[in-house]
């Protein structure tokens, strides 16, 4: 019988199990597109509605139990529910929410910044990982007075126009309708890990900055190729060009100062989001004073009016933000958090590798520290080792990950045994996970695994 006979199996279950889901998503639909508020939250045949969490689990609608890898789309290596940051956000919205003013909460957390990570010499609040990354290039192209960004195939820096050329193939183009032709032509996309193409990019001397995920594409779905990041920083200031790390991921995560300490490559400037408002929408741009003091006023009417890069937003750097960072920044400022959810990481890939192994599929689960990626397909190499895999696999195959159809029944088959990967492929570990919770995830990977076989989605090899 082949899989299209076959496959309501997996479906009817996810249907059955979350028919709560359901209910709301046909509701939903009525009043947003496609029923959801952001593209990765799309799934066949709808999103998984959920009511509470806590610690490395969330419950549904319908009262279904989760292990959660998605934790926030990683912004929440403390776990749901962390008691500090909960009781700092309790105390906080009793107190002020939006005084449009500045409070001491947003000078502590500027200080615990520029404290921990290495290119900070001030900071500038925003409320978003796009949003830094806007302000980043802005900035950059202010202090150089050059219109161009270089930026590496496949490395994600969010969702405004700037950023959506050279995300996915066909890299010139943009990833969306809607950005004008004027956009493409200020954005360089250049070949992942090449320094000669990087180079080659840099002599016209018309760029601004270069931007990039220090760790590889899309949180090190293509692991960064050692030496490349100092060959970057060498060109760019042989160049005259700014060099962006986008740290929405990376930072605070990886290390207490982010990719760059992580590395030992310190950038001109760097975007943060995501952990450092302990899962509070917040977000940061910082960076060596002499550019980031562009944004700052000055006795001179000329330059604010023609020189000064402007930058604004209502809730940027907002009082609860700011409490959520504080007590985010602090707690993450020892290391010890960032090396416990590495070690889960490094617990559940050798798990759910072995998973692999023992089923005789094709696939692996890697990523650096407590990022994951997990990727499968009967067309990839018989190596479970994540330095082998991804050593052996083009980049581009990497890139495009888990293939449709078998991605949408992994992401059916995973929630339904109570494992929540973002998109069904995309996780991190928290500081709320502990080895139990680790291995009962390399139970039910298993039991998911095992659906997706026995429905012909992937084929076992022969002993």
């Amino acid at each position: 019988m082949n899989a299209t006979a076959i496959s309501m199996t997996i479906e009817q279950d996810f249907r059955n199990k979350f028919k709560g889901s359901g209910d709301l998503w046909e509701r939903a639909r009525k009043v947003s597109p496609s029923g959801i508020h952001h593209d990765v939250r799309r799934i066949v045949p709808f999103p998984v509605y959920i009511a509470r969490a806590n610690g490395c689990r969330k419950w549904d609608v319908d009262g279904n139990e989760l292990l959660d890898l998605g934790h926030g789309h990683g912004s929440l290596i403390l776990g749901h529910g962390h008691p500090e940051i909960v009781k700092a956000l309790q105390e906080q919205v009793a107190t002020v929410t939006h005084p449009a003013a500045p409070t001491a909460l947003e000078v502590e957390w500027a200080e615990n910044i520029v404290r921990l990570v290495p290119c900070a010499d001030e900071v500038r609040f925003v409320m978003s990982g796009t949003e830094a990354t806007m302000l980043a290039m802005r900035l950059a192209r202010g202090h150089t007075g050059r219109p161009v960004i270089v930026r590496l195939n496949g490395h994600f820096h969010g969702w405004h126009d700037y950023a959506l050329v050279g995300y996915m193939p066909p890299f010139a183009l943009p990833m969306s309708n809607g950005v004008p032709n004027a956009i493409s032509a200020t954005v360089r996309p250049v070949p992942l890990h090449d320094l000669a193409a990087l180079e080659e990019a840099l002599k016209p001397r018309d760029v601004a900055a270069v931007i990039l995920e220090a760790d590889g594409p899309l949180g090190g779905t293509v692991p960064v190729v050692p030496g490349y990041l100092d060959g970057a920083r060498a060109l760019t200031q042989s160049y005259g060009t700014l060099l962006i790390f986008d740290e929405v991921v990376t930072g605070f995560r990886m290390a207490p100062g982010g990719a760059q300490a992580y590395f030992g490559v310190t950038p001109d400037l760097a975007t943060f989001a995501k952990a450092i408002g302990g899962g509070v929408p917040s977000g940061a741009v910082a960076g060596r004073a002499e550019v980031m003091s562009d944004i700052a006023f000055r006795d001179d009417a000329d330059w604010n009016r023609y020189g000064r890069v402007r930058h604004m937003g209502t809730f940027s750097g907002n009082p609860l933000s700011a409490a959520a960072g504080v007590v985010a920044t602090r707690l993450l400022a020892s290391g010890e958090i960032q090396d416990h959810a590495a070690a889960m990481a490094t617990r559940l890939k050798d798990g759910f590798n072995g998973v692999f192994r023992e089923e005789r599929v094709s696939g692996c689960l890697y990523g650096a520290r407590s990022t994951l990626r997990l990727i499968a397909g009967d067309d990839l190499p018989a190596l479970h080792d994540p330095g082998e895999f991804t050593a052996a696999v083009p980049p581009l195959r990497l890139l495009e990950n888990v293939r449709q159809p078998l991605l949408t029944k992994m992401q059916q088959a995973q929630l339904v045994e109570g494992l929540d990967f973002i998109g069904g492929t995309h996780g991190w570990t928290s500081a709320a996970m502990h080895e139990a919770d680790v291995d009962e995830a390399v139970l039910r990977f298993a039991r998911a695994l095992r659906r997706v076989i026995g429905e012909g989605y992937l084929t076992r090899q022969q002993a």
